[in-house]
């Protein structure tokens, strides 16, 4: 074998070994974050809705999420709470397919956030995890959500915060700027829009700085999701997503008029 042929398959097969290397340390990420720190950080909003008591006495709780895409955090809430009534949305069916045939114990709808089609008043809680940022006129899904909440219902809100750390600090580089976020405001702006919208704020906070290129691997990762999945958020606005619980405190308001 002459020899440039033969550094040629030596570089090639250190490529495979390097990328497969990183492709592992990257699936072990992935399983942790999946299998490990994700329902972790679900019971972080479970422990929110037992502390601010979301289930209303003698009538049958109910909890809808709104973009819940494969509806993995519908299945955790049915194994932790299976007397409620659990139901998810989205509006893309292909995620509502899968959640369909995996959640059988759910309700599963596609719509607009800005319509939700249900009566009002039936909700103990509405959640909506990365989706209000998504939304074009989220005041108007404020008020929808406001809507179907029951009296003293919980609001279980997560967004990109702009005014974190990574997004200062990477800009135009950070994977907060995306086409289909159109909704992006600082926790300050999140806090009167939920009240305007007859919310009151009861616990929030931001997150660690999820979105340095650096912790997505191991183990750096682990530095910044473990302590996410056993407190879930904390009390500063520099964190990579706003994080809040706000609870239903008055009549819905109605739609500003147009000028």
């Amino acid at each position: 074998m002459s020899s440039p042929r033969k550094n040629a398959l030596v570089k090639t097969a250190r490529s495979q070994r390097e990328r497969g290397g990183s492709c592992l340390a990257r699936n072990r990420l992935d399983y942790l974050k999946t299998s490990l720190i994700r329902p972790a950080a679900y019971r972080v909003w479970r422990k929110k809705a037992v502390l601010y008591g979301a289930a209303a006495a003698g009538r049958p709780p109910a909890i809808l999420e709104v973009g819940c895409g494969q509806g993995f955090f519908l299945r955790s809430w049915k194994k932790w709470f299976p007397a409620w009534r659990v139901f998810g949305s989205d509006i893309h069916f292909s995620g509502l397919l899968t959640a369909a045939r995996t959640g059988r114990e759910a309700l599963f709808v596609r719509h607009d956030a800005r319509m939700i089609p249900f009566r009002g008043r039936i909700f103990n809680i509405l959640c909506a995890f990365q989706v209000i940022e998504h939304i074009p006129d989220p005041d108007r899904f404020l008020r929808e959500a406001h809507r179907v909440l029951r009296e003293d219902g919980l609001l279980l809100l997560a967004t990109p915060n702009p005014s974190g750390i990574t997004a200062r600090l990477l800009k135009d580089r950070w994977t907060g700027i995306r086409a289909d976020h159109v909704s992006l405001r600082s926790p300050s702006q999140w806090r009167s829009a939920l009240e305007g919208a007859g919310y009151r704020v009861l616990d929030d906070g931001t997150t660690g700085l999820t979105r340095f290129p650096v912790l997505k691997w191991l183990p750096f990762g682990l530095l910044n999701w473990l302590p996410m999945a056993l407190l879930g958020y904390f009390r500063w606005e520099r964190g990579e997503s706003y994080m809040a619980v706000a609870r239903k405190s008055r009549p819905t308001p109605k739609k500003p008029a147009s000028t």
